[in-house]
């Protein structure tokens, strides 16, 4: 899949992900603990979106429901957890996918 199409694959994904100012600005725990999450589900978006950019089969690893009650308030240690889990599995797959890709030298 080619740069532009993978980008505008996720683009939906990473709107529902960006921190707003109220979020990014916000003092208490609830705030803090939605920032951690959507800053896990970020990085783990752009290795999926790196999966795709090479053509490389992957299954994500969560669905819609999941992936929705991992951005609902309140937000604890569970969903905090989850979206670690999430974010350490998408890049295990782009670790392991990546060594099968070809990268084109720059020539200059």
């Amino acid at each position: 899949m080619i740069k532009e199409k993978a980008k505008k694959k996720w683009d939906l994904t990473r709107k529902m992900l960006d921190i707003t100012d109220d979020e990014y600005n916000g003092v208490t725990q609830e705030d803090a603990n939605l920032r951690f999450v959507k800053m896990k589900l970020q990085i783990a978006v752009y290795y999926m979106q790196l999966l795709d950019e090479h053509d490389s089969e992957y299954q994500v690893p969560w669905n819609k429901e999941q992936f929705k009650w991992a951005l609902r308030k309140p937000v604890g240690d569970k969903k905090k957890q989850r979206a670690k889990e999430w974010c350490h599995q998408c890049r295990l797959i782009r670790d392991k996918a990546c060594t099968s890709w070809s990268y084109e030298e720059a020539t200059a």
